[in-house]
């Protein structure tokens, strides 16, 4: 269940409803620091929690979706339930600053924001999705593009992972996963993947026995010529495509020949797929 944008109260709350209708993980919005307050914005401002200032789970009392003892009081809640926790994570770019365009967040923290070998070109943002360079270097609509190469970046990111596995997070959906390289890119390849997915893998293995889950977001096509399984050697992915045939072809048009036939990712046991998008 993608309990987006509910607060963390607010699922544990309901947890005995979710578990009484059968499912078995929920998803919640990125728990990340923010770059601006969240708490009592109006709902419609989703899209702050995707703009980050750092990675750490915001413990500043700021976000509407709570605090980290809050966090972690839903994850032992819904543990007890059978319950899983997926955490999504952003780690493509941060917040851009405050007046918009290209520049970054006042509010990022300074052991990114004081290096600019922690970014790509700020100033350019994606024109081409046929092409990878400009995909995984370039700003998406003005976010600031980290250098996901660079391993500070790297090491904060799993840092952070780790952190949320420690308060009792089971699994990470990736935003923005297509728009961070794999080794396979050419020129511009780079290991953030194996590096971040491996050892977050490892940690959670050895603190908690858990075989965690992981699963990217990939929108259309990888792009370069490249296909999803340079991603899916890492995590599942989600299958729009298929989302999508599911809704106006299985759905809208009571077409279920078409229900078999749909996916376009690969393997059917590394899809994410669903049946209505936040965005």
């Amino acid at each position: 269940l993608h309990c987006w944008n509910w607060s963390f109260k607010n699922i544990e709350d309901k947890l005995d409803i979710i578990a009484s209708l059968g499912y078995t993980t929920i998803q919640v919005s990125p728990i990340q620091e923010a770059k601006q307050p969240t708490k009592d914005f109006p709902t419609n401002d989703w899209w702050v929690y995707y703009q980050p200032a750092a990675f750490r789970i915001d413990d500043t009392g700021n976000s509407a979706l709570g605090n980290k003892a809050d966090f972690e009081s839903l994850c032992s809640a819904a543990h007890k339930k059978g319950i899983k926790v997926i955490v999504d994570v952003v780690a493509n770019h941060m917040g851009n600053h405050e007046s918009g365009g290209n520049g970054i967040a006042s509010t990022v923290t300074e052991e990114l924001k004081g290096d600019m070998t922690n970014w790509h070109d700020i100033t350019k943002n994606v024109s081409d999705y046929n092409d990878r360079f400009n995909v995984t270097q370039y700003c998406m609509a003005g976010l600031p593009d980290l250098n996901t190469s660079n391993k500070t970046v790297q090491n904060l990111v799993l840092d952070y992972l780790k952190e949320c596995i420690d308060a009792g997070a089971d699994g990470f959906r990736f935003d923005a996963a297509k728009h961070i390289e794999v080794p396979e890119d050419k020129n511009i390849g780079s290991d953030f993947w194996p590096t971040v997915i491996n050892g977050a893998k490892d940690y959670a293995k050895q603190s908690r026995g858990l075989e965690l889950y992981c699963y990217g977001e990939l929108l259309d096509a990888v792009g370069g010529g490249m296909g999803p399984e340079v991603y899916t050697k890492y995590m599942s992915v989600t299958d729009n495509g298929w989302s999508a045939n599911l809704l106006f072809n299985i759905v809208g048009n009571g077409n279920a020949s078409a229900y078999s036939n749909g996916f376009t990712k690969g393997k059917a046991d590394q899809m994410v797929v669903w049946a209505e998008s936040h965005d």
